[in-house]
């Protein structure tokens, strides 16, 4: 499984028509929020799809594979802002777990001239890091940003194409039978389909083959595991698949760069 790790940075404005309709899946260490100034895009977040238009935002935790899909349109000007867990503290508390489980953030049009201010104003201090104070102001940017955006945000709708449906269905079926086998044939008779025709769609869709999504599913619930239980490590791999442990060890570290053991050690304590 090749790397998907992004580099991180702190702010990114792209006004620029995407190089590619479909960029590499990847994720980052960091949370990221990423606001669509122009244009529309099919976002894939984990296991969800969402169709973004312009002047919608979206919160993609760390650690969870994501991708865009620009296929539909020839300019979109975004913004990602990246942030670790210390932004949020205890007011924002409360926030935090409603991005982690609802996405997609939309406001009324009137909003998002001072929504612009704020980002360009943690932009401007994302420029010049080694100014006094720079990150504490970014971080109060960061802040209010996100107190204005849950002030005005709106009940998003959204819409999924038959083939978006699909892929969908397949990777939530992945992610709530993670214990079990998950071939590339045990899908296609699951969801009465051609195995050739799911393959194909699902790599179009999510940029990775169903085989390397289901291994990155199975790491991921190892990750949340072994930080949040006191499962041997034995017991953890079978909760994520895996009958040998060896192999959930060598797997795990190919993905991760660390051993089960070590990346608990690491981890132990941390906020996920």
């Amino acid at each position: 499984m090749k790397s998907i790790i992004k580099k991180e940075e702190t702010f990114t404005h792209v006004a620029a028509p995407p190089r590619s309709p479909m960029p590499h899946v990847h994720y980052h260490n960091e949370h990221e929020l990423y606001y669509l100034k122009t244009g529309s895009t099919t976002y894939y977040v984990g296991d969800k799809i969402y169709r973004l238009q312009q002047g919608d935002f979206i919160f993609i935790p760390k650690g969870v594979l994501h991708k865009t899909n620009y296929e539909d349109s020839t300019s979109c000007e975004r913004m990602h802002v990246y942030m670790d867990d210390s932004v949020f503290d205890a007011k924002l508390h409360a926030i935090k777990e409603e991005l982690l489980h609802h996405h997609v953030i939309q406001v009324p049009p009137a909003i998002l001239p001072d929504l612009e201010t704020v980002l360009l104003r943690i932009q401007q201090e994302s420029l010049q890091p080694d100014l006094p104070y720079s990150s504490n102001l970014r971080i109060l940017c960061v802040r209010e940003l996100l107190f204005l955006l849950f002030r005005h945000k709106q009940n998003n709708k959204s819409t999924l194409s038959q083939t978006d449906r699909l892929v969908y269905d397949v990777s939530k079926y992945i992610a709530s039978h993670i214990q079990q086998p998950l071939t590339l044939e045990i899908l296609s008779v699951e969801f009465s389909t051609n195995k050739f025709y799911l393959s194909k769609k699902f790599k179009n869709t999510i940029g990775i083959g169903i085989s390397e999504y289901v291994t990155y599913a199975r790491i991921t619930k190892a990750e949340e595991l072994l930080c949040e239980t006191d499962l041997s490590i034995t017991e953890v791999a079978q909760q994520c698949g895996y009958n040998d442990s060896n192999y959930f060890s060598t797997v795990f570290k190919r993905v991760k760069g660390l051993s089960p053991q070590q990346y608990r050690n690491t981890n132990i304590g941390k906020e996920h």
